[in-house]
């Protein structure tokens, strides 16, 4: 009997469409307009559309991250109000032969030089704790001609060199700081205030810089995770270590940089 009702209830929604100057499907992604004209046959299916797959992209090169706290508790989520790092997220779709965290709990850009493994990929998140300490942040020059002055621009350059000793073929992606404010007066107020007369925009600048003169991809988590407003929510701090919410968007920004680099595989 319910065969037959099955049956019926096709052959009206054939009738119908027949008789109709236009038809609207409705779909899941949105609504879809056909005149009766343009169709040359409709088909009716019962079977359910089979789910993409989730299964993350292999890759076949190795992943070392080197960074801050913010990359640092990535291992250490027992201990902190987060599930998973933004490097776990980025795993979860981009599947590396083997991923290793160097990142340095409060580390300036200088801890990562000593850091430096060998790998296939490299990501630095850097600059936060360098406004914190006020590093001097240097020229494009000081990176050009190694001046080994001290400044963020020169020790960024020992670093790049560092990696490409130990594999003259890595891949390097340069991480802008996300915005940060606060910490019990670690950062000044806001994230567009001065410290010692530098603002955080200033190692952006530079490592934008460096990433074009390198033709490196930036990681932009200071365009793109968060400004004075979001802070406090994507925070699990008044306004420094990202919450879960924020880690998953430094992940969607970092595969995005990413993909740049492994379409050639």
């Amino acid at each position: 009997m319910r065969k037959h009702i099955f049956h019926a209830l096709i052959l009206c929604a054939v009738v119908s469409v027949a008789m109709a100057q236009s038809f609207t499907v409705y779909e899941k992604d949105g609504d879809q307009g056909y005149n009766v004209e343009d169709v040359d046959s409709i088909v009716f299916s019962t079977e359910a559309a089979k789910p993409s797959s989730l299964k993350p992209r292999e890759v076949k090169g190795r992943w070392c991250s080197l960074g801050t706290s913010i990359s640092w508790l990535n291992e250490q989520t027992a201990s902190f109000p987060i599930t998973k790092g933004y490097q776990t997220r980025v795993l979860e779709k981009l599947a590396f032969k083997n991923f290793t965290n160097k990142a340095v709990n409060g580390g300036v850009l200088n801890s990562a030089i000593s850091a430096v493994i060998y790998a296939d990929y490299y990501t630095i998140e850097h600059g936060i704790n360098d406004w914190g300490h006020s590093t001097p942040v240097g020229t494009i020059d000081d990176y050009i001609n190694n001046t080994k002055n001290g400044t963020f621009a020169a020790i960024y350059r020992q670093l790049i060199d560092r990696i490409f000793q130990r594999n003259s073929k890595a891949r390097v992606i340069l991480c802008t700081p996300r915005k940060a404010y606060g910490f019990n007066g670690y950062l000044p107020d806001h994230w567009y205030d001065s410290k010692e007369g530098i603002y955080l925009e200033d190692y952006v600048k530079i490592i934008r810089q460096i990433a074009a003169y390198e033709s490196f991809p930036v990681a932009d988590f200071f365009a793109e995770c968060g400004g004075q407003r979001q802070l406090d929510n994507w925070s699990y701090d008044t306004a420094l270590h990202p919450n879960d919410d924020g880690m998953q968007i430094m992940a969607n920004v970092l595969i995005q940089a990413f993909e740049k680099i492994l379409d050639d595989e």
